[in-house]
């Protein structure tokens, strides 16, 4: 009767240890990770996105033709496929803070513009909803040159 006792006990527990594995939710971000960039006219971007979930965050290098480079971090958040984070750069030895914003549109970043208030070394956009994305800057997925 142990005996019986015993196996019974090791088949249950046998039974219970074996879980059918979890599907994780897997959710769709509308960008992924890699390197988006823009040429033109002399003028390069880099935005090497290295996390999305739904943190977006990597380095953004801003090399504006006769103009220093600035290179540095950011860190946003997708919202309505619109990338809105701080940009944390050193430019001429020094570092500065300002808000950017991409619109996503398929393996394409478009840069969004708008008015800006100044902080001691932070520069805000005054409006995030009042954006304009005109296109004249947009970076292309697996595009980079610096």
């Amino acid at each position: 009767m142990k005996k019986y006792i015993a196996v019974v006990c090791i088949l249950l527990l046998t039974i219970s240890c074996k879980q059918t594995p979890k599907e994780t939710e897997e959710t769709d971000f509308p960008i992924s990770v890699g390197c988006y960039g823009y040429t033109q006219n002399g003028s390069t971007i880099t935005f090497q996105v290295t996390r999305v979930d739904p943190m977006v965050q990597g380095t953004l290098i801003y090399n504006w033709a006769e103009k220093d480079r600035n290179s540095g971090s950011f860190s946003g958040s997708i919202d309505d496929n619109i990338i809105l984070g701080t940009y944390t750069f050193i430019s001429e030895g020094v570092e500065s803070t300002r808000q950017v914003a991409f619109k996503i549109s398929g393996d394409q970043l478009i840069e969004g513009f708008g008015e800006v208030t100044s902080s001691g070394k932070m520069v805000a956009f005054k409006n995030a909803s009042a954006l304009n994305f005109d296109g004249s800057v947009t970076l292309t997925k697996d595009q980079c040159a610096n």
